[in-house]
């Protein structure tokens, strides 16, 4: 780690490994021609990572998100290596001009979050860790690197052009570790019985952390085996009153039935996560745009907002705590899979689907079709 902080201190890259991709990566506070030129060179786009306070203080929010990301240039004539780089330096810490923005682009600004890879594990955090760690804003550019023949590298090509131009590589699971050894976003405050009516009792921990209060129930001794586990996203309407138009409250009562039936096992309830993280009342407003046709998917993008702003390293974290290592995990969401297999867990999943009713069809259809969740429905 030392070698990585000092080459990034000294204005330089590093590689960031991801699974199948490997990324440069360098500060965006140093980012300079030299360096654009450089991924122009080695790379098929430019990534900008920003966490999202930034991205709506700018108003980048109000440009159309292409996945999670929004691809943006700098308005000029015939843009070079220095506009890009001024214009990234610009974005992280100037106010810029909605004029001076061109849509789309190929600086793709991706939502990053406020406490890196402890809060989510993708190759944003990594990137904004790193700059951070080396003394710089936590803002990175970085950018896949590809061969030749114009393929996504794999680590082999990532190695020998780690040789090549004496880049020293850091994959996302050692910087997880490294972190982890010295760093905790969660803390447990309580802990008391709680004595349920129609799931039987359990311990409820109160944990603080920084998206707000989180409880996590808890039956029997999950420090041992598999153990049932519900990360289950807060949903007022469905979980209290019962809405219709989610499967989100049936959710919550089978995965507290379930855990009961088998007298062991662990129930996250993620506050801060309601409408997939942008709230009450930008829910709400999302619901409306539902009820004239558009789906729920792009009815956050046309809100301003990703399709999915929650991240699950605030629960990787209370199930550390919980001494859980080995998950069976009651989901539907790949993203929860992926992302507690980042943080060391051993991870199955157990299905949890409910009864598709009229109104919520469309919104199980579309979270199977857009968001990739493992829904069997009779279309």
């Amino acid at each position: 780690m030392e070698k990585i902080i000092e080459q990034l201190k000294a204005g330089k890259f590093v590689i960031v490994c991801e699974e199948d991709k490997n990324f440069l990566c360098i500060p965006a506070e140093i980012v300079n021609s030299d360096a654009i030129n450089f991924i122009m060179k080695n790379c098929d786009e430019i990534r900008l990572s920003l966490p999202w306070s930034r991205i709506s203080s700018l108003g980048l929010n109000k440009f159309f998100f292409n996945g999670n990301v929004i691809p943006i240039d700098p308005r000029v004539e015939r843009i070079s290596a220095e506009d890009r780089a001024n214009f990234i330096k610009n974005l992280v810490f100037g106010d810029l001009d909605p004029n001076e923005i061109k849509f789309p682009g190929r600086i793709f600004v991706e939502e990053t979050k406020e406490m890196g890879i402890l809060e989510r594990p993708g190759i944003a955090e990594a990137c904004s860790d790193l700059a951070r760690l080396a003394g710089f804003k936590a803002s990175a550019v970085y950018a896949p690197i590809i061969t030749p023949e114009g393929n996504v590298a794999g680590r082999d090509y990532a190695e020998d052009f780690s040789n090549l131009h004496s880049i020293p590589l850091i994959s996302i699971k050692e910087l997880i570790e490294f972190r982890l050894k010295s760093e905790k976003i969660v803390e447990r405050l309580v802990e008391a019985t709680l004595p349920t009516k129609f799931y039987g009792t359990f311990k409820a921990i109160g944990y603080k952390s920084p998206i707000g209060e989180i409880i996590a129930l808890v039956k029997g001794d999950v420090s041992k085996g598999d153990v049932l586990v519900r990360i289950h996203s807060e949903c007022l309407t469905g979980d209290v009153l019962h809405s219709l138009r989610c499967d989100c409250g049936e959710q919550l009562e089978s995965a507290l039935k379930m855990i009961d039936r088998e007298g062991k096992g662990v129930l996250i309830y993620m506050r801060g996560h309601e409408g997939r993280g942008i709230g009450l009342i930008n829910k709400l407003l999302s619901y409306k745009l539902q009820e004239n046709g558009i789906d729920t998917v792009d009815a956050n993008i046309k809100l301003g907002f990703p399709p999915d702003l929650r991240s699950y390293g605030i629960s990787a974290q209370i199930l550390m705590d919980l001494g859980v290592r080995s998950v069976r995990l009651l989901t539907n969401n790949p993203l929860k899979i992926e992302e507690l297999a980042k943080y060391g867990f051993k991870v199955k999943r157990e299905s949890i689907e409910v009864e598709p009713t009229e109104v919520n069809l469309s919104y199980l259809k579309t979270k199977r079709d857009k968001m990739g969740h493992f829904l069997c429905i009779n279309d």
